[in-house]
């Protein structure tokens, strides 16, 4: 008897073991991970601005860019950065107080640098502060140009962040445009004799000072010199910042970015907002065209200039208008119009520019709308263009989605409420533009190509797109993306979630043994000069719902933190504008706080430059991915170290411990029932 008992006893618990073990081999991660080859030293972070300088609706942007890339002479692959320039880090508030009069307040620009010999060397070094701007009035809009296509001289075009802000003047608003030139870090004018009057190191000569002295000294240097701060100092630093007199300042380094100005004619609300090259693409409310364009004036260097005689940094900063600013004749190319008034366009509509070579000045333009009707959200992608410049546009539907939400979305939870509340992500590079749909979890590609039939002198330019559903990844929150960023190539994508989970997308379909960046070989180079098209319209190339090509987006590469232990903490939620839900109190469980990625950014090094240990298969530049928080932590993964994570029972007990422990003690229940039969 005993001996049955105990081999029951014994099946039992095999079982249990059995079926864990069963579990952890079908949630195994049959995708490869990418390998963390760094993580900043916590001591090297950067402090956040104080919530009490921010304005209620402030929002924060993030970017993330080389500082120059190589000479692409033959020797060097084509978006290979320079190590030893560095990396830029540029933060946006959009809404930051002053104590300024009429002016509570503007918009602050921060610009980070930091060396990257650490690739290679492993010698990191902290951000150093490159230069702080503050702008005249609260941000509406930003956007980072970075799709570098090569001119007809060799040359790539350059970088440019747009910033749109407006400027409440009276009974009116002002909007304006300013554009920063990343390839155009200059010294500031004066920072020599600035120096010398202050002394050098200049952000330490208060540190014997109490906190109200070292407040006038360092508000005293950044007004009259444009000195900043110490930015590790949280009071002093947000109190020279937020001044009334302030309007930017450098640092140690003296370099500052070429700025320019430009006004937006009318005072309508601006909703979409977005630059290429040197054309603003926008939309405003109430307006009777879908969208407007202007081309900016540039000066035969190809910089841009914001009136015929230039107009100083200083009056650019302060904003002025009148007499002080000349506006200059800008081209306008009117959008299609429409049927009623422009109203609010929804957060899940956008506009985007793609490239465009057709004769008589052609253009482009992707368009992307969502909305409600009644009880269900449809959401739906086409593309613009125009066959004669502003006469006659043309509209082609590509794909149409629809989602019962029920009456005032009470079909929807609440993560589902956000999701179609989130504005899509958007990224460019090159010729490829790639939009990531929160509400449909839907990644669109759209490339810009062109093709000439055999003997034919006829061009044809063909708007390639192509949707991708990314695997549903089980996480301990949300698994949707917050981030995302496209490699210059046009064939790696990275998005990551609120938890700092990453993953790697390439396109083309071939063996898992080759390397990743073997995917690259399969697709036209985008640094390659475009052609001319001579056919007046674009076509548009769409596959059927299911169909995919080499074209669409395969998950190749992941990665995960650390597992933390989670908390079970109470959250009290209450009726609220923005949280139609009833008062409950809920139990919920999350993990222990920890950064989230702010921007993620794929950076192609030069094998020389990292080392001669490190060496790139067919001459091709080391690709990868960087990732950064807000506060200065930056991560890299090395996409081709890649490996297969061999533990399989270890990961899924930590993971899921809840679930073992119900099921050792519903084991356990068994186990003492067959003893008490005995």
């Amino acid at each position: 008897m005993s001996y049955r008992l105990r081999t029951r006893q014994g099946v039992l618990v095999a079982v249990g073991v059995l079926y864990v073990m069963v579990l952890a081999w079908f949630n195994r991660q049959p995708i490869p991970t990418a390998t963390l080859v760094h993580e900043t030293d916590s001591n090297m972070r950067l402090r956040a601005t104080s919530s009490e300088r921010l304005g209620t609706a402030n929002r924060d942007m993030h970017w993330l860019e080389p500082v120059q890339y190589l000479d692409d002479n033959g020797t060097h692959a084509a978006s290979v950065l320079d190590i030893d320039a560095g990396l830029l880090y540029i933060r946006l508030h959009t809404e930051y107080r002053t104590t300024r009069p009429n002016e509570p307040l503007g918009g602050l620009l921060k610009v980070y640098r930091k060396n990257l010999r650490f690739a290679a060397n492993g010698d990191e070094t902290a951000w150093e502060l490159l230069f702080v701007e503050r702008l005249p009035g609260p941000v509406r809009r930003a956007h980072l140009d970075r799709t570098r296509l090569r001119n007809e001289d060799g040359t790539y075009a350059p970088r440019n962040l747009a910033v749109l802000y407006y400027m409440p003047r009276n009974e009116t608003i002002a909007y304006r445009v300013r554009v920063y030139e990343l390839e155009a870090l200059q010294p500031e004018t004066g920072f020599e004799a600035a120096v010398a009057s202050a002394g050098a190191p200049w952000w330490k000569r208060a540190a014997g000072l109490g906190a109200a002295e070292a407040a006038v000294h360092a508000q005293h240097l950044a007004n009259r010199d444009h000195l900043c701060p110490d930015d590790a100092d949280d009071d002093v630093a947000d109190s020279v910042y937020a001044g009334h007199r302030f309007r930017h300042c450098v640092g140690s380094a003296g370099l500052t970015m070429r700025t320019t100005d430009f006004a937006l004619a009318g005072a309508l609300e601006v909703l979409e907002f977005s630059l290429r090259g040197r054309t603003l693409l926008y939309s405003r409310l109430n307006d009777v065209v879908r969208f407007r364009m202007l081309e900016l004036p540039a000066a035969l260097n190809g910089s841009l200039v914001s009136s015929d005689a230039g107009i100083s940094s200083d009056m650019a900063r302060d904003g002025l208008q009148g007499s002080a600013y000349t506006q200059p004749d800008m081209v306008q190319t009117r959008g299609p119009g429409v049927t009623e008034l422009l109203r609010d366009i929804g957060s899940q509509s956008f506009l985007a520019q793609l490239q465009s070579t057709r004769p008589g000045g052609g253009v482009d333009v992707f368009q992307a709308h969502g909305g409600t009707t009644g009880d269900t959200f449809f959401f739906s992608f086409s593309l613009l263009q125009n066959t004669t410049l502003a006469r006659k546009w043309v509209h082609e539907d590509i794909k149409r989605y629809r989602l019962p939400v029920h009456q005032q979305f009470s079909g929807l939870s609440r993560d589902e409420l956000r999701l179609v509340n989130d504005a899509p992500l958007v990224d460019q590079a090159g010729l490829t533009s790639v939009f990531y749909f929160k509400a449909t979890d839907i990644i669109v590609a759209v490339d810009t190509q062109w093709f000439r039939d055999h003997g034919s002198a006829d061009v044809t330019q063909l708007q390639r797109v192509r949707e991708s559903r990314p695997p549903y990844i089980s996480t301990l929150n949300s698994p949707v993306a917050v981030n995302m960023t496209l490699d210059d190539s046009g064939t790696l994508l990275a998005l990551s979630t609120v938890d700092d989970e990453l993953f790697v997308f390439a396109r083309a379909r071939v063996s898992s043994t080759r390397r990743i960046l073997d995917y690259r070989r399969y697709f036209v180079d985008a640094t390659l000069r475009p052609w001319t098209a001579t056919d007046p319209a674009s076509s548009v190339d769409a596959l059927d719902e299911g169909d995919a090509d080499a074209f669409n987006w395969q998950l190749v590469l992941t990665w995960q933190p650390p597992a933390q232990m989670p908390t079970v903490p109470w959250e009290d939620s209450f009726i609220a504008p923005d949280s139609p839900f009833p008062a409950t109190q809920r139990l919920i469980v999350r993990a222990l706080p920890q950064p989230t990625t702010a921007c993620l950014r794929f950076l192609r090094f030069d094998s020389a430059q990292l080392g001669e240990s490190i060496h790139a298969a067919g001459g091709e530049a080391i690709v990868r991915v960087a990732a950064l928080s807000a506060t200065g932590r930056l991560r890299i993964w090395d996409l081709d170290s890649h490996k297969q994570d061999p533990h399989v029972l270890w990961p899924f007990m930590t993971e899921h411990w809840g679930l073992l422990f119900i099921l050792a003690a519903v084991v356990a229940c068994c186990v003492y029932n067959e003893r008490r039969w005995t």
